[in-house]
């Protein structure tokens, strides 16, 4: 077994040279959707890869399987020899071509279905692979649809994963970088408040979509779990701080879209591409994009499926090679938040490491995200989804399933290359697995990978210090008329140990004395700012006040200030 980099090895890889941004960007294909929603600053592209392009080939004599049954739809995929022209190809045959994926030397083709059945066994040095048009389906979690009510005494914050793998501590250390791209192939984004300025490009296919826009609303939950606007006092946070996210809307969700967006994001320089979608079958259209990608040196993140079985979904299954070995890419798992496999989470010799899926056995309970207003994944009534209302008409849901779990590892991975770009997509995932949690103190199991996947020990490793927050309290003043009968005010400023104020996520407290008795008191946190109002006896002339307010939050070191002062004797 090929364990990932130990600690001291990798620390080794990341003093290595920087590599030159990328400059060229291929140019659009006609028939390709292209939005750029926010002006793009210089983009950092993922370093050279050493990795060769493998193209997929499927001997005539390996395909003798397909039988017109097999493209009972009239479509299929061919790919093609290089310096083939692929409406040449189809003409020449009497095909329709329908797709060019010109930079995956393939084409899809319309006929009927015993001509492309003939067309897979035929033995013809232009062919590479024929295989018929798969479709795919987000990695949801489905269940019986009477389980969906949310409980809402689970007693634990809505966006429970974010904290329980460390990214509000890792966030200390690393902000997240605009300039770092997650790429998404998925159902579409739509213009939800929490991705306000996130979405940096939107692509689709022309002759199938108008736009990006989502109404499945699938996409759009995957991308605010990984963007999602931090710190603007809305809705989620996002996993991966400042990154931002590049679209691809795949519908009809089948594997030529999916390979069109995995090659178009990967010819847009991003970093990431997250995959929450799943197959049955193995594609080899899909495979030939995977590569091109990872010889760009790009990170895929793939969802390991939920039938609940010991073997991994394609296309993560091709990812990750057996029992751990490392590899540019990882296949994700689930589990729930007492860090056990979730039953639905696929497992076996090809998964990388796991992440939060679901919060227990009750899928109506699971990773919170944004959805638009039409989501018809959420709004069906056929599937495990439960909306939540929200605060000015956003919209959230919770959902299980390892489509959720994938964009957690994506974000983080983001949030690490922020710290050192210079990494490659190889160093990245072998420190995400070499930083997992492992509950049992074991090294790489079938059931979950290296582990836990742990935010805060990857961006405390690669930064080389620790991520622990802190709160501070600043600027005292009493404010009030200080004679008996008088009410005052204590107020303070509170902010975290990155000067964000504390909006949330803590606690006030404040005790005061008069004579060294403790009188009632009213407090208050609100926008940063921490009140204590207290009222003065009408015995209280010239008495010692004394007053001590503190904040507290959990891991967090409390913050505490204090003050005396006397209080005014009235004439005589």
């Amino acid at each position: 077994m090929i364990r990932p980099l130990a600690t001291a090895a990798l620390l080794g890889t990341l003093l290595g040279p920087v590599i030159g941004l990328v400059n060229a960007q291929p140019a659009l294909a006609r028939s390709l959707g292209h939005s750029q929603l926010v002006p793009l600053p210089t983009v950092l592209p993922p370093p050279v890869s050493h990795r060769p392009m493998r193209w997929a080939n499927v001997p005539a004599a390996a395909r003798t399987h397909l039988t017109a049954a097999s493209f009972a739809r009239g479509r299929a995929v061919v790919g093609l020899a290089a310096g083939v022209d692929a409406r040449a190809f189809a003409r020449s045959l009497g095909l329709r071509a329908t797709t060019v994926l010109t930079e995956l030397r393939a084409v899809q083709v319309a006929g009927s279905s015993q001509t492309l059945a003939a067309l897979a066994t035929r033995t013809d040095a232009r062919i590479r692979y024929v295989e018929p048009v798969t479709r795919l389906e987000p990695a949801h979690r489905r269940n019986d649809p009477l389980t969906w009510q949310i409980d809402a005494k689970t007693g634990r914050p809505y966006q429970w994963a974010f904290h329980q793998v460390g990214v509000d501590q890792a966030l200390n250390l690393a902000k997240g970088d605009p300039r770092i791209l997650v790429g998404v192939v998925d159902s579409g984004v739509s213009a939800v408040p929490d991705l306000r300025g996130k979405v940096a490009e939107t692509f689709w296919d022309a002759d199938r979509n108008s736009s990006a826009a989502d109404s499945v609303g699938h996409g759009t939950f995957v991308s605010s779990i990984i963007a999602a606007r931090n710190d603007d006092g809305l809705g989620l946070a996002g996993f991966c701080g400042a990154c931002r996210v590049a679209v691809f809307k795949a519908i009809p969700l089948n594997d030529v879209q999916i390979a069109l967006g995995i090659q178009r994001l990967a010819d847009a320089r991003v970093r990431i591409i997250n995959l929450s979608v799943i197959s049955q079958t193995v594609s080899q259209n899909i495979i030939d994009a995977l590569n091109y990608a990872l010889s760009a040196g790009v990170l895929i993140v793939a969802a390991s499926g939920n039938g609940g079985s010991g073997t991994i979904d394609f296309p993560a299954s091709y990812l990750q090679p057996p029992n751990g070995e490392a590899a540019p890419a990882l296949s994700v798992g689930a589990v729930d938040v007492s860090n056990q496999r979730a039953p639905f989470s696929n497992w076996g010799s090809q998964l990388s490491l796991v992440a939060p899926g679901t919060l227990d056995a009750r899928c109506s309970v699971g990773i919170i995200g944004a959805v638009p207003p039409v989501a018809l994944d959420f709004d069906s009534g056929r599937s495990c989804q439960a909306t939540l209302a929200g605060i000015g008409g956003n919209r959230y849901a919770y959902a299980s399933g390892t489509s959720f779990a994938a964009p957690e590892v994506s974000g983080i991975a983001a949030l690490v290359w922020s710290l050192r770009p210079e990494l490659t997509a190889f160093q990245v995932a072998s420190l995400l697995q070499s930083t997992a949690t492992r509950p049992t103190g074991s090294d790489w199991n079938p059931s979950l990978g290296w582990g836990i996947v742990n935010a805060r020990a990857a961006v405390e490793l690669v930064a080389g210090r620790p991520a622990t927050d802190e709160l501070r309290l600043t600027k005292l003043h009493v404010l009030g008329r200080r004679v008996p009968g008088g009410t005052l005010t204590a107020r303070l400023h509170a902010s975290w140990g990155d000067d964000l104020p504390v909006v949330g996520g803590a606690t006030p407290g404040c005790r005061i004395t008069v004579r060294g008795k403790t009188i009632p008191t009213q407090r208050s946190l609100k926008d940063g700012v921490l009140a204590c109002s207290f009222t003065l006896g009408h015995g209280s002339a010239g008495a010692r006040v004394a007053g001590r307010l503190w904040i507290t939050a959990p891991a967090t070191p409390a913050a505490t200030a204090s003050f005396e002062l006397s209080v005014t004797r009235p004439p005589p």
